[in-house]
C-alpha cells in the first residue's frame, strides 16, 4: 500500500496486505512477507493473514473456538492472526511460493493444498484450477 495513499482509496487487497505488514509475532515479520509476496507478486492473485476457528466436534456449535481472538484484541490495535492464506493461478506457482517462504521465512511451516475438490469448497467454486497455500506460524 502506498503510503501517501488514503485508507479509503485503497483495495481491499492494499488492506489486507497492509494488515500483514504491520503483523509482527515471534519468527513472524510482516515486512519480509511483504517483501517477498511484492517479490513473487505474479505468483498469487490473494493474499489473506486470518486466525481460522477451530470446530468443536464434541460440543457442536455456531461459533469456532478461537475464531474471535481477532475482534478480542482489536481495543490493543492488534490483528492477531497466525496463518497467511495464499490464493494463486495454478497450484505448481503454490508448490513454488511453499518452498520461497520454507526458504526465506523463518518459522513458517507453509502447506499446499493439493486436493483439487476441498480447495473449490472452501473457496465457494468450481472447475477453477486454482492453486492454495496455507503458511502458518506459531
Amino acid at each position: 500500500m502506498n503510503p501517501d495513499q488514503p485508507l479509503r482509496a485503497a483495495t481491499v487487497q492494499e488492506i489486507q496486505l497492509e494488515l500483514v505488514r504491520r503483523t509482527r509475532f515471534n519468527d513472524f515479520d510482516g515486512e519480509q512477507v511483504c517483501a517477498l509476496l511484492d517479490q513473487y507478486h505474479g505468483h498469487w492473485q490473494a493474499v489473506l493473514l486470518d486466525h481460522p476457528g477451530v470446530p468443536n466436534y464434541a460440543t457442536p456449535r455456531r461459533l469456532l473456538t478461537g475464531g474471535l481472538i481477532k475482534l478480542r484484541d482489536l481495543p490493543d490495535n492488534i490483528w492477531n492472526a497466525d496463518t497467511l492464506f495464499v490464493l494463486t493461478h495454478t497450484p505448481a506457482q503454490a508448490r513454488e511460493l511453499a518452498a520461497v517462504f520454507e526458504r526465506d521465512a523463518p518459522g513458517a511451516m507453509p502447506t499446499v493444498h493439493e486436493d483439487m475438490e476441498a480447495t473449490e469448497m472452501a473457496l465457494g467454486t468450481g472447475g477453477q484450477k486454482y492453486g492454495l497455500l496455507t503458511i502458518w506460524w506459531d
